[in-house]
């Protein structure tokens, strides 16, 4: 073959050599549009927050669906974790008998008498006499205070619980946030300070997320 006819036939090739390499393109960047698409949104890192004594916000990962949760109040009417969907909730899990409660549930009732905070403030006792429970709300003079009551331990369990639930308890006071999604984002064990501006920060930035 002469050198005429190597470049006649490289002219030929050409633009089917160029169709094809077009066409592996698009498949590339459609394969790579896809995959952005079913990839999960790299979410952002929540702010720190520490308690004065030395307790520290948990972040999960994964996050586990509890919006099939259903909460029971003092009257024993019902509420499923999922009517909260939409906005964060601290879920915020405390008792009679444990004395650093006599400091949060003050700071829980407060939040919940504002309506500018974007997340839910969802108390739940864990006594199993809920007259004592009552009790111990009225004597802390928490007018109006709304809390739910876990008496058979279907919601939150802990180290001797024969039933585990996605609420565990590694201390009391102990509370779980849960993202807009109905999805625990993290929890912290021990008392702390809701209102300050780290704790307002935390609760806000899941706000955001959803």
């Amino acid at each position: 073959m002469t050198q005429h006819d190597i470049r006649q036939a490289s002219r030929q090739a050409s633009p089917i050599l160029h169709r094809r390499q077009v066409l592996l393109g698009s498949l590339l960047g459609s394969s790579a549009g896809l995959i952005s698409l079913l990839a999960p949104p790299v979410l952002a890192a929540p702010p720190p927050f520490l308690t004065e004594a030395g307790g520290q916000f948990i972040e999960l990962d994964p996050r586990e669906d509890v919006s099939a949760i259903t909460l029971r109040d003092f009257s024993g009417r019902s509420r499923p974790l999922a009517s909260y969907r939409g906005r964060p909730c601290l879920v915020a899990f405390w008792a009679s008998w444990c004395p650093p409660c006599l400091g949060e549930l003050p700071i829980l009732h407060r939040l919940q008498q504002r309506r500018d905070l974007g997340f839910a403030v969802v108390p739940v006792s864990i006594d199993r006499d809920a007259a004592r429970a009552q009790r111990f709300i009225e004597r802390l003079g928490l007018r109006g205070f709304a809390s739910f009551i876990d008496r058979e331990g279907l919601v939150a369990s802990g180290p001797q619980s024969q039933a585990q639930t996605p609420f565990q308890l590694y201390g009391m006071p102990m509370s779980y946030i849960v993202d807009a999604g109905g999805r625990t984002a993290g929890h912290l064990a021990g008392a702390a300070d809701w209102s300050t501006p780290d704790a307002i920060r935390l609760l806000q930035h899941f706000a955001r997320e959803g």
